[in-house]
């Protein structure tokens, strides 16, 4: 029989098919409270990864790992590397949360432009006079930079279009011509039009190349009013940075922040105690309707994984595992 350790809190449509398929052990770790031990990892045929933080030590002596599915698109909390070198595959469940986060996505920027938490309480705390103030704005002919073309990228970007946005787009790996086809047009150097962006949303993989991409340099060449948001990846953006020009020279502008460098965040985070800045807990993802369909084919993929019946689309490292053979 072999063994699926789940590391995090899955739905039950996930732990039905894991536990509906047979021949399998299961063993999960749903409390965040509680951590996952490294014995249940060297035992582990395949492991499931929400949450936590798996190391190379982590996996070092388990020596029957077939595969780790992660629940979700990102893998910076795996050792993509190390599971490479060992030819392991590390599996993502594609676009299955893209419309999540691109709705995630758009809320923030309509709540910042229409000011929606800070009108709200106005109306509670009897301060009917703030509608004179003529603080919030229109998304229509707005300037929206978009920093990755993928397939939340891709998502945001067809919204962005329906309210009439000019959208401009780095990504690297696309054409013009394919972004075209969202209404966006493409940017070489995307730092160049930094002082035209009225929104920058990022939708990003956290790596080394983009660990802290938006730093004081960025926001220094940005407009007062900007907006910057992040339904990405925690580490994009230097926090730092973020917090000394919101509330300085960007006050007029803000920030929606849906993943953090250090999750949970500490309380005394200074972001939190700005305005100006919409948080939410790095849950842009989980709606009921992503939940469910990323449990399904992370359970999916884990199963496929020891069975030898993966879709080559869903191997996060496929390249990498591919490239080690040759060599």
């Amino acid at each position: 029989m072999k063994k699926v350790t789940v590391i995090g809190k899955l739905h039950q449509a996930g732990l039905d098919i894991l536990f509906g398929h047979g021949g399998l052990e299961i063993e999960q770790f749903a409390d965040p409270n509680v951590a996952f031990t490294r014995a249940s990892i060297t035992g582990a045929d395949g492991l499931l990864v929400r949450t936590g933080n798996l190391t190379e030590d982590d996996i070092a002596g388990a020596d029957n790992l077939q595969v780790v599915s992660r629940h979700g698109v990102g893998c910076d909390n795996v050792p993509v590397a190390a599971l490479s070198a060992r030819g392991i595959p590390v599996t993502i469940v594609g676009a299955v949360n893209a419309i999540s986060v691109a709705e995630q996505t758009l809320a923030m920027m309509l709540h910042l432009a229409k000011r929606v938490p800070e009108y709200d309480q106005a109306v509670r705390s009897g301060a009917w006079e703030l509608r004179n103030s003529l603080r919030t704005s229109e998304l229509a002919d707005k300037t929206l930079l978009l920093l990755g073309l993928g397939r939340i990228g891709g998502e945001v970007a067809k919204r962005a279009a329906a309210f009439d946005m000019t959208i401009l787009v780095y990504d690297p790996y696309l054409s013009a011509e394919a972004i075209a086809k969202v209404g966006a047009t493409k940017v070489e150097n995307w730092q160049d039009v930094l002082p035209n962006v009225d929104i920058l949303s990022i939708h990003l993989p956290l790596n080394d190349a983009t660990r802290n991409i938006i730093n004081a340099k960025v926001l220094a060449a940005m407009q007062p009013h900007a907006v910057i948001l992040n339904a990405a990846r925690g580490g994009l953006i230097d926090e730092a940075a973020l917090y000394h020009e919101l509330s300085g020279r960007m006050a007029s502008g803000g920030a929606g922040i849906d993943a953090f460098e250090n999750e949970p965040p500490a309380v005394d985070n200074p972001l939190f105690l700005l305005p100006n800045v919409l948080l939410s807990p790095h849950s842009a993802a989980m709606t009921e309707e992503s939940a469910r369909k990323m449990g399904v084919v992370s359970a999916e993929n884990v199963i496929a994984g020891l069975e030898g019946t993966l879709d080559p689309d869903l191997i996060f490292n496929r390249q990498a595992i591919e490239d080690g053979m040759i060599s």
